[in-house]
């Protein structure tokens, strides 16, 4: 599954080190891997949350980080629902709010991404995260939740931690 891009290049993450997978202009594609960042921000996102601080060392880091930061948002709108209907619905309103991207105020780790250089380059980055956030809620709901509906305690204590120290608002 491709993640980020660096030039024309796009890289996909796996267990232990990044590897070059695809070149092309295409967002995602249908690489074979056994694992995407997707995965691996939910599955690391509980000992994730624990670190005040990052060493980055590629661009994939960057992506974790803001799907990080995302889980925990989805988690705090998760919350105070009871039911997997409720928290598909709360996902689903959480999934329609405009996404901020780099360079507006809202962005929630100004510096981290470089900014857009125009317009429609922006758009498509403000597209690339939606779509990435919409996947992630979608896997989320599976783990914060248990097959019979009901919330998964383990999963939804983690909403109360500050990413970060960046406090997701609700």
């Amino acid at each position: 599954m491709i993640v980020s891009k660096t030039g024309s290049t796009y890289y996909t993450t796996g267990t232990s080190k990044l590897h070059k997978t695809c070149t092309f202009h295409l967002i995602f594609s249908l690489c074979a891997a056994t694992t995407d960042i997707i995965d691996e921000a939910i599955t690391f996102f509980r000992a994730n949350v624990f670190f005040k601080n990052f060493d980055i060392q590629s661009p994939a880091d960057k992506l974790l980080i803001y799907l990080t930061f995302y889980i925990n948002v989805a988690l705090k709108r998760l919350e105070g629902c009871r039911t997997l209907a409720e928290g598909t619905k709360a996902v689903i309103n959480l999934g329609l709010e405009d996404v901020p991207i780099p360079g507006e105020p809202t962005f929630p780790f100004p510096g981290l991404f470089p900014l857009p250089g125009s317009q429609q380059e922006g758009e498509l980055l403000r597209n690339y995260l939606k779509q990435i956030r919409e996947e992630t809620s979608g896997r989320l709901l599976s783990v914060a939740y248990r097959p019979n509906g009901t919330p998964n305690k383990w999963w939804l204590a983690f909403a109360k931690r500050k990413f970060i120290n960046t406090i997701a608002l609700n």
